[in-house]
Formats: C-alpha cells, sequence, structure tokens
C-alpha cells in the first residue's frame, strides 16, 4: 500500500469528478435530457474507475427494463461501479449531499436525497420516486440505508418494495463485493483517510452481480426475495476471490 499513490489518485479523482460535475451542471443549464445528461455519467464513471484503477467484473445479466435497481452498499464508489443500458437516478441518504465531489456531482445527475429520520421526506421521496418510474426512468437505491463490510447484508427497509409491489414495478437485485474488505467504509472513518489508505492498493478488484427482475403484489416477500438474494450472491462472490 502507498499512501502517495492514494493521494495521487485523490486528485486524479478530483479532476475528473470536478469535470464531469461541471460538464452535468452546463448540460442541465441548456435543457438537455436526462437521457444524454446519463450517458455522459457513464462516460464519467468509466474514467473515474479508469484513473482509480478499478477492475470491474460484472456477472449476470444487464437489465434492459426499467424498474427499482435494489443494491447493497458497500462504500462510496458503489454509484459508479452499477451498470445499466437505460438511464437512472440515485436514492441517497442525505448525509452523502456534503461529500466532496460526489455529493455534487450527485446534485447535477438529479439525485434524490433523502432523510431516513423524516417520515415526511421518506414520503417525498416515494413520491419522486414514483413520479421517474412513470416516465420511464429506472431509479438506482442502497435498501440497506447505510454502509456494511459484509460478510452478507444488512436487513433491508421495507418501504421501496411495499411502494414497487402496489405499483407494480419490477426490483433489479444487485450484489457488490469487494476483494478487500478493507474497501467498505463505515464507522466513524474519515472520507479524506479511507480513500487514500483504500486507493494506495495498485489495483482494486470488485464483483458486481446482476440479478433477474423480480415482482409481486406483496412488499414484505419482495423484500425477503430481493435480500436472501443479495445475502447468497455476495457470499458465493467473496468466495470467488
Amino acid at each position: 500500500m502507498s499512501k502517495v499513490l492514494g493521494f495521487v489518485r485523490l486528485l486524479l479523482f478530483a479532476l475528473v469528478g470536478g469535470t464531469a460535475m461541471l460538464i452535468f451542471f452546463v448540460m442541465g443549464i441548456f435543457g438537455m435530457s436526462y437521457a444524454r445528461i446519463f450517458n455522459a455519467f457513464k462516460r464519467a464513471t468509466a474514467a473515474l474507475r479508469f484513473v482509480l484503477n478499478i477492475k470491474l467484473t460484472v456477472h449476470g445479466t444487464i437489465p434492459d427494463v426499467q424498474g427499482v435497481i435494489m443494491s447493497n452498499h458497500r462504500s462510496y464508489i458503489d454509484i459508479i461501479l452499477i451498470p445499466s443500458q437505460i438511464p437512472y437516478v440515485i436514492v441517497a441518504k442525505m448525509q452523502a449531499k456534503p461529500w466532496p465531489i460526489i455529493g455534487q456531482a450527485a446534485v447535477a445527475i438529479k439525485t434524490i436525497f433523502v432523510d431516513r429520520d423524516s417520515a415526511e421526506s421518506r414520503k417525498r421521496t416515494r413520491e419522486a420516486i414514483r413520479d421517474r418510474l412513470m416516465r420511464g426512468i429506472a431509479v438506482l437505491i442502497f435498501p440497506e440505508g447505510t454502509t456494511c463490510r459484509g460478510p452478507g447484508v444488512l436487513d433491508y427497509k421495507p418501504g421501496m418494495f411495499r411502494t414497487c409491489a402496489s405499483e407494480g414495478f419490477p426490483v433489479i437485485p444487485v450484489a457488490i463485493e469487494f476483494k478487500n474488505k478493507d474497501m467498505a467504509w463505515i464507522g466513524d472513518d474519515t472520507f479524506l483517510r479511507h480513500f487514500i489508505e483504500a486507493f494506495g492498493h495498485w489495483r482494486i478488484e470488485v464483483d458486481v452481480s446482476m440479478g433477474a427482475p423480480l415482482s409481486g403484489n406483496d412488499g414484505d416477500a419482495l423484500r425477503r426475495e430481493t435480500q436472501e438474494w443479495a445475502a447468497a450472491e455476495t457470499d458465493r462472490l467473496a468466495a470467488l476471490r
């Protein structure tokens, strides 16, 4: 591990992320469609994976259906790891909004921020998600509500699963697992210290598995099925290492 390498990558991360944020902002000012902004987002995430030397291995079939992408949550870089053939917006916790680069970029790409301790915020979030889905835009959610080192996953929050069940929106399950467990950002660890140490390694290896879309009219059963799939799949991916 090299702290010098980690610091250099932090500078590259800030440069690429800051440039992307500016591009997203300008595209929004000129009223460009979200599909075009999302294409720019995908190019930006590919550039970030390149400068951070992330080796991403995707398992399963990348979905081409509009729905709610439900992924387990390991790190602040999870959002640059999720592949998709259709545009999606991200639902993130309000605490992520002030994160350096990531938070500002998230605002620029129309991220929906939720305060999970506020019933009113959760209600507004469900309404915003329903609006995006009705407009044919997928939604990415980390239903654990926070990051988890593993093994396995934390309990998934039930709210959006009930909305998916009542509205008939398919759930697309995703599992993320890093080779290096220290990539997980948990507890009171600071962003700068964690980033420099985590990306001081020459290569970051991560597996992302895409499951088949799930549906049902029972939100609690849908939540259990998605969570159980994610727990089993993260265990399977970890065993590959």
